[in-house]
């Protein structure tokens, strides 16, 4: 059995630590990560107090309180209207708490002015929301409308929100050239920035997906881990933007959008991926960011992040990457990952969930299932 199907209040993602204290979604998108789990088109449980919750992410070892940036409900969409009261009462327990770090909430459910004045109102948070708008339409989203996902971003601006549009998941069914042109066209005018992504793939999830038949997964990529998104899909999204809006914010990482809207440096490493940092649309001020924080973090800086471990660890700091000799699980090399901001490369890597993202393409050759 996959750890996804065990349920999780916390969990160490690419980009941030994911808080999930209520599992399960009534909507029934056929692209859903949670299909595996039978967790799309059923009522939300919460699992979790939103204090108990709260003690959990302050008790959790690689949450580092004022950096690490957390996300809210990726284990159901937390402003659906059965899980607003509870959003409401989290976000107030984690303003009691003094939790100062980013927070992200993922959404694509029908917004209104009470439920954003409701958060809004809620002092000291760093709030910004993750607009979800596919293009795909009602046959691979059933409970939305295009009509419906635009006005999202017309009520979250009108509050104030930095917004970034999770453009995902990105397949040959919403990426021709006129979908991307109306799609650009219309975000880059509300959007602070878009973040492109693949459809996630899993094996066991892959097989859900395949036997639905609204989704085509070719078959070289039925056993794949990871994300499925063509290079040339990339390619001609970034070419229609620098034609149609060729300064706004484009990026194929998720933590590249938080760093421009926080305007921070980014703190997975992408300025050293050549896959991520160059092609991506970023204004030269961000880039001017990232790169006064880029550098070997010092002996210090890696043995204090490795102490985190709880155990001993062999390193050896390289020009171009730091190298560890040790299985570390997938949530412990994120943990690294953001706090050296610095290539990381290790012995082998336990992969416990099913959000496997880019970070971990180095380490393809050494994963342990």
């Amino acid at each position: 059995m996959y750890a996804d199907k065990v349920p999780r209040i916390i969990s160490y993602h690419d980009s941030w630590i994911s808080l999930d204290p209520i599992h399960g979604c009534s909507y029934q998108c056929a692209y859903c990560v949670l299909r595996h789990a039978n967790n799309t088109g059923v009522r939300p449980r919460p699992i979790a107090s939103p204090d108990e919750c709260v003690q959990h992410l302050l008790d959790y070892p690689f949450f580092v309180l004022g950096y690490t940036p957390i996300a809210i409900g990726n284990e159901t969409d937390m402003l659906h209207p059965l899980n607003r009261e509870y959003l409401v009462q989290l976000l107030v327990a984690l303003q009691s708490a003094r939790v100062s770090n980013p927070i992200s909430l993922i959404t694509k459910a029908p917004l209104n002015d009470q439920i954003l004045s409701r958060i809004r109102a809620i002092p000291n948070l760093k709030i910004l929301v993750f607009l979800s708008y596919s293009g795909l339409g009602p046959r691979f989203e059933p409970n939305f409308t295009d009509r419906r996902f635009r006005e999202n971003f017309r009520v979250v601006k009108s509050h104030g929100f930095p917004i970034v549009h999770f453009w995902r998941p990105l397949m040959p069914n919403n990426t021709s050239v006129t979908q991307i042109r109306d799609m650009l066209s219309y975000v880059s005018t509300v959007a602070d920035a878009s973040v492109i992504v693949g459809l996630k793939l899993h094996p066991e999830l892959n097989r859900v997906l395949a036997l639905d038949g609204r989704l085509r997964i070719p078959s070289r990529l039925m056993d794949v881990h990871g994300e499925w998104l063509e290079p040339e899909i990339i390619e001609r999204i970034y070419s229609e933007a620098s034609l149609l809006c060729p300064d706004y914010p484009l990026y194929h990482h998720t933590s590249c959008a938080l760093a421009r809207v926080l305007a921070q440096p980014n703190h997975t490493a992408t300025i050293f991926r050549k896959d991520i940092c160059p092609p991506s649309h970023c204004p030269k001020s961000q880039r001017a960011i990232c790169e006064q924080s880029r550098g070997m973090p010092s002996v210090a800086e890696i043995v204090n992040a490795l102490s985190a471990l709880g155990r001993p660890a062999v390193f050896r700091s390289l020009p171009d990457r730091i190298e560890v000799d040790d299985v570390v699980t997938q949530e412990e090399f994120s943990y690294l990952l953001h706090r050296l901001n610095y290539p990381l490369k290790v012995r082998a890597i336990r992969f416990e969930n099913l959000y496997r993202g880019s970070i971990h393409l180095d380490q393809e050759e050494a994963t342990i299932q």
